[in-house]
């Protein structure tokens, strides 16, 4: 990137889409069905259900909808996260490694 600009426009281009296919503003049983399969591999919508364990509780109701998470719910959005985070991180890697810098 050439400037500060160009890369936050890049970085807005990548979160958004992912932000907006999680369950963070609307609740998952409310998309259509492509959408709910994207749901279930988007890591955004771990960290929402982690978010809202963590700083709601495990039993809370939302405008009418009534949500409950379990300690299993949350370990597997937490391992969810690890293994993305990893995967991530191996591509960054080895992308890093093949850049030249002259």
């Amino acid at each position: 990137m050439e400037s500060p600009e160009g890369l936050q426009g890049v970085i807005t281009l990548l979160i958004m889409p992912i932000f907006f296919a999680s369950n963070a503003l609307y609740p998952m049983e409310t998309f259509p069905a492509f959408l709910k399969i994207l749901l279930e591999y988007n890591p955004m919508a771990y960290l929402i259900n982690g978010i809202r364990y963590f700083a709601i509780g495990p039993d809370f109701m939302a405008l009418g909808r009534h949500y409950q998470y379990t300690r299993a719910d949350i370990a597997f959005s937490y391992l969810s996260l690890i293994v993305f985070a990893s995967v991530m991180f191996v591509f960054a890697w080895w992308w890093f490694r093949k850049v030249i810098v002259t």
